[in-house]
């Protein structure tokens, strides 16, 4: 069930975890030369709140974006999904855009020319809507393969996910071997049940251009036929292709619910967020 977010003062009882998890992050997040960048921090936002509206958010009173952030959205733009605020302790205000008298807010502190990632989520449980914060620190790729994170944002199942590589290549080996290249991700519980940043990473590997994506909730193993994908359709779900672009990293995540219809707000769906 989705939670009615429409009561004032849904935002309550956040401040205090709020205020503290960013300072935490900023302050135990490894330090990083600020030549380049003077006193300015990067800060990406994600809406994945099921049933709130748009929202905006402020720095110390300022718009980090001009037009509220609708659900399923990410700020900035396509490739470029950070706006720049101060490197300071700040005030940071999370709030509906037709009513900011419903807001989250906190102290901020960022370090200098870090970039970070922050999803506001619905948690589906009394803590109703949340955050949880991430510093952006992938690792340079120079090879075939790009980096990813990895979220589930569907409440109730354990998700991983299945990357086929689209284009087949050949090996001539006494006889004709078709090579595809997959790559699977572990199960992975709802971020709400687990929202400590530091077990999400840039841990997966990914083959640069198209790949066809599978989410599946049991095994990794049963048989996927890219012809026929209703083949084992009780554990595996065929999603949407992905393109991933040479030397640049990726937010990946699931929204949705599995039973939503396919045209629905709330379909279950793969989606991603280039980095850089």
């Amino acid at each position: 069930m989705i939670l009615n977010k429409s009561k004032p003062g849904f935002f309550s009882g956040k401040i205090k975890t709020f205020g503290l998890q960013l300072l935490a992050l900023s302050l135990f997040s490894c330090n990083k030369s600020t030549t380049n960048y003077g006193d300015k921090s990067f800060v990406g936002l994600t809406h994945v709140a099921y049933g709130v509206g748009p929202i905006g958010m402020t720095i110390d009173g300022t718009s980090l974006f001009s037009n509220p952030l609708s659900f399923g959205n990410t700020s900035g733009i396509d490739g470029n999904p950070y706006d720049t605020t101060i490197s300071r302790v700040s005030q940071m205000n999370i709030f509906l855009a037709q009513d900011t008298s419903m807001n989250i807010h906190g102290n901020t502190a960022f370090q200098q020319g870090n970039h970070y990632s922050i999803f506001f989520f619905d948690t589906l449980d009394s803590r109703s809507l949340s955050l949880i914060i991430f510093q952006d620190n992938p690792p340079i790729i120079y090879d075939t393969f790009t980096t990813i994170r990895f979220m589930n944002f569907s409440p109730g199942t354990s998700y991983g996910l299945k990357f086929i590589y689209t284009k087949d290549y050949f090996i001539n080996d006494t006889f004709l071997i078709s090579v595809r290249d997959t790559i699977n991700t572990p199960l992975s519980p709802f971020v709400g049940y687990n929202p400590n940043p530091s077990i999400y990473t840039f841990n997966q590997f990914v083959h640069i251009g198209v790949n066809q994506v599978f989410a599946y909730t049991d095994s990794v193993n049963p048989r996927v036929d890219l012809i026929n994908p209703s083949l084992d359709s009780a554990n595996f779900i065929k999603l949407d292709s992905l393109q991933f672009d040479s030397l640049k990293n990726y937010n990946i995540y699931l929204q949705g619910f599995r039973d939503s219809a396919s045209s629905s707000q709330n379909k279950f769906q793969i989606k991603s967020v280039r980095l850089n």
